[in-house]
């Protein structure tokens, strides 16, 4: 398909891309750095993972390397990366992997997606192109200002050049789908993690679960636009369903609208909390031996 290359990954994997500059960044931030596993959020052998806004997937293939039996279900609207996403998959996902070429919302019908074939994440159902356009300068100033990036006081000089040019656009007409439907039609029991990184249509994937739907879901990763109040409406809703929340934002992203949120299950919360208690007093009274045993092998270790 026009616009898809071939990359080899850090791991050695040999994967299909939409730009070898981004799928590198994806896989830094997915296996490298783990930031979807952060603030209590874990996996583990034989989870059911929805991953919404698959991009090429390579978050899907990090939950079949991770665990063992794993189950996802991945949605992926842009016809561009849902190819590239079938291809990654298939050459290296697990059999319980479910491709989902759709997007997801609060009900089912169709909607206009802008793709950005150079910002490919940054594809949005409600695209802004002065929004989109504020999102990476304030990357670029970040950098800048750390100094992280050589030469970006030449890239700077010319940024809207550049910025223009990342953001040229294709539209497509895609199929919207509610997460209630698809739980109900796949009979899925439970979510174990539900991550979503869908650029602005965050609360309209959660009004897609319904009342019994959210007793299934254990773990939310999602990242969350701040526009108009929403980081506090959804953190809101997150609060009453049961969830604690913990809201961070990665220092690159200093001054944006952009945010990412870890929502876990006060149960699970609650048991993590009682197992680290547990742990820790246990590392106490292991360090109180040592403490008692070290004079006493000090004393074997003086000449008689």
């Amino acid at each position: 398909m026009s616009g898809e290359h071939r990359c080899r990954l850090p791991n050695g994997w040999e994967i299909a891309c939409q730009s070898q500059m981004e799928a590198e960044h994806i896989y830094e931030d997915i296996f490298d750095k783990k930031i979807y596993l952060r603030n209590g959020v874990t996996l583990w052998d034989g989870c059911t993972v929805f991953d919404v806004g698959g991009n090429i997937g390579l978050f899907t293939l990090f939950v079949h390397h991770k665990c063992r039996d794993a189950v996802t279900y991945t949605f992926e609207p842009a016809p561009p990366l849902f190819a590239i996403l079938s291809s990654n998959v298939e050459r290296w996902g697990g059999p319980g992997a479910k491709l989902i070429n759709a997007g997801v919302s609060d009900r089912r019908g169709t909607a206009r997606l802008t793709f950005y074939p150079y910002s490919s994440g940054m594809s949005s159902f409600h695209a802004d192109l002065e929004e989109e356009k504020a999102v990476l300068r304030s990357i670029m100033e970040n950098q800048l200002e750390e100094g992280s990036v050589a030469g970006m006081d030449r890239i700077m000089a010319s940024s809207e050049e550049l910025l223009d040019a990342r953001f040229t656009s294709r539209t497509f007409d895609c199929p919207l789908l509610p997460l209630a439907e698809v739980i109900a039609a796949e009979r899925v029991e439970r979510i174990d993690l539900l991550k979503i990184d869908v650029q602005k249509c965050e609360l309209e994937v959660l009004r897609g679960l319904g009342p019994a739907d959210w007793r299934r879901v254990r773990q939310i990763v999602m990242e969350v636009h701040d526009l108009d109040g929403r980081l506090a409406e959804v953190t809101a809703l997150l609060d009453r369903h049961g969830f604690h929340v913990v809201v961070e934002q990665d220092p690159l992203l200093k001054g944006s609208i952009l945010y990412n949120l870890f929502a876990v299950s006060r149960e699970i919360f609650a048991s993590q909390a009682a197992t680290a208690a547990r742990l820790g007093a246990r590392g106490g009274l292991q360090k109180s031996a040592l403490a008692r045993q070290r004079p006493a092998a000090r004393s074997k270790e003086r000449p008689a």
